[in-house]
């Protein structure tokens, strides 16, 4: 019984102590900027810039995008105040995601959306981060 309280402890502390920086498989892409990790089972919205909504021109293209970028692959996700270019800028919350930078096979997620011009940079949250790379700027 001792062992079994003594293991719980030491798995939610390890969970505590690295609950701002997940490596997960995407369960499933919600729309351009926004998807959700299979453990832990949370919603990330990518720091820094915009992809179109829902009715938006676009939002299909973005959505189709991240799809193909992440869809079933592990993720590397820092949220905001972790040390990402959104730091100090962005909550680290909104709604019921966290906000965070995220990598696949190395490359930053949202570099690459701004690139390949599904989103746009958006300066106020991530300063110049995005935007040197990006055709659409907020």
């Amino acid at each position: 019984m001792t062992r079994t309280i003594i293991a719980v402890v030491f798995c939610l502390l390890s969970f505590t102590s690295n609950a701002e920086e997940w490596t997960s498989k995407v369960s499933r892409v919600i729309d351009g900027d926004t998807f959700q990790l299979s453990r832990p089972l949370v919603r990330i919205r990518l720091c820094g810039v915009d992809t179109p909504e829902k009715g938006q021109r676009g939002y299909r293209e973005a959505t189709q995008y991240t799809k193909a970028l992440v869809a079933g692959k592990t993720v590397q996700c820092r949220t905001v105040g972790e040390g990402t270019p959104c730091d100090g800028r962005s909550r680290k919350k909104s709604y019921d995601r966290f906000v965070a930078q995220c990598f696949v096979d190395g490359n930053d997620i949202a570099m690459e959306l701004v690139e390949a011009g599904h989103a746009c940079a958006w300066p106020k949250y991530s300063g110049q981060h995005y935007f040197k790379s990006g055709r659409c700027i907020k």
